[in-house]
């Protein structure tokens, strides 16, 4: 299907005329559908629209609705599978918190991941004697089998990245998931990087818990993210809140309840066994909410396919582009492996590109670097809103500082 990206960007992001703009991946601009109804919602929150104040709030909690249909359509999830949190970092937190570990444990992560990945299961090696083990293949190719030689009866976590932040290794999450429902080892993974942009099908892989902020790819920087918990896994989870909006709604609803002489303030509450348990279960982020369902929104409108075809187009171009000039890919052109990050260094040594970044940001070229375990270099963000111009703006402008510093590209990794 051909999709006009043209008149969607003049249409969604008119900041794009204005710069050169290739970090999604850091975080990323809101569409101007997503601001309007920010603004609409700012304007709801000062008058009242409905009979009472009690009617007022369940309105406020109703416009939560949307991001939870558009991500399980998104994902291809139950509904009672989603849940909205505040970021990737609670997402985790949740999961960290959700699922029993006993002294001797060990959970199985990656050298590439972003901070926060493994940083709940570190902090619980303070209080708990488990052991966390670091894949960390050669090739910086995530798969089953770098993986097997790491896991054993004790290995209770698989957690990782989807696609890695610092290579932009997309990895193949229905065969690590078939790996670790197996080995019947939690699989909880971070999607922020690729959610969005390639599909992600819950139903085609099996995956525990997953979450992703809405602020990179999601194009939804408000504060609300995407937590998707296995109807299979919900059972076998803690609870982490215990808020009012999660319990098992009383008799003629919340308004009724409030009214009745006779509720109790102690009860034996029960909770729905959905992912909204996890969520803190009270006054929420509305404004982030609505945002994020908005942005969601769009991406299912555009369809994944559309967009994932499109990203790993741009994405190749880049590649290509990049390698014209000399420089050397650290993302791998693997099929099916890459999305919508690319990764390359120019120069051996790392001041200069350090210099090269910072002028291309003073000419309104806005691209990243990062490492981790020294893996990573220029990180550029090829989303479904940027185009090749984009790309040969920033080509353009590598070129003219490869010439200033006087000498060819040199980096071979």
């Amino acid at each position: 299907m051909s999709y006009d990206w043209e008149k969607l960007r003049k249409e969604e992001w008119p900041v794009l005329e204005t710069m050169t703009f290739l970090d999604a991946a850091c975080v990323s601009f809101a569409p101007q559908r997503t601001v309007r109804a920010v603004k609409e919602f700012a304007d709801m929150t000062a008058r009242q629209d409905e009979a009472n104040s009690s009617a007022h709030h369940i309105a406020l909690d109703d416009k939560r609705h949307k991001a939870y249909v558009e991500a399980a359509k998104l994902l291809n999830a139950d509904l009672d599978e989603i849940a909205l949190v505040e970021s990737t970092s609670h997402g985790l937190n949740i999961a960290a918190q959700g699922i029993e570990l006993n002294d001797g444990d060990n959970i199985v992560t990656t050298n590439l991941e972003f901070i926060q990945v493994a940083l709940p299961w570190c902090v619980i090696r303070k209080e708990k004697n488990i052991d966390i083990r670091v894949c960390k293949p050669a090739d910086e190719r995530f798969t089953a089998a770098a993986f097997e030689p790491l896991v054993d009866d004790k290995t209770r976590i698989l957690v990782m990245s989807t696609l890695e932040w610092c290579n932009g290794w997309q990895s193949d999450m229905k065969e690590i998931g078939d790996f670790c429902k197996e080995r019947g080892i939690y699989l909880v993974v971070d999607a922020v990087q690729q959610l969005g942009v390639t599909k992600l099908d819950t139903k085609a892989c099996h995956i525990d818990i997953l979450t992703a902020g809405g602020h990179k790819w999601l194009n939804s920087p408000y504060g609300t993210g995407v937590l998707y918990v296995n109807k299979e896994t919900l059972p076998k989870l803690k609870q982490s809140y215990a808020g009012y909006l999660n319990t098992t709604v009383p008799e003629g609803g919340w308004g009724a309840y409030w009214e009745n002489p006779a509720a109790p303030s102690v009860h034996d509450w029960t909770f729905p066994m959905t992912a909204r348990r996890f969520e803190i279960g009270g006054t929420s982020n509305y404004t982030g909410a609505i945002a994020l369902g908005e942005s969601l929104g769009l991406v299912n409108e555009i369809g994944i396919e559309n967009i994932e075809a499109h990203v790993r187009e741009l994405a190749t171009y880049c590649m290509d582009r990049i390698e014209e000039i000399g420089g050397t890919l650290i993302t791998h052109r693997d099929p099916g492996h890459f999305g919508g990050i690319v990764i390359a260094r120019l120069y051996d040594d790392l001041d200069t590109d350090r210099m090269i970044l910072k002028k291309l940001h003073a000419r309104k070229i806005f691209i990243a670097q990062r490492f981790t375990d020294y893996v990573g270099g220029f990180r550029i963000s090829c989303q479904y809103f940027n185009n090749k111009k984009d790309i040969d703006t920033m080509i353009e402008g590598m070129k003219d500082l490869i010439k200033e510093i006087g000498r060819e590209p040199d980096y071979k990794g």
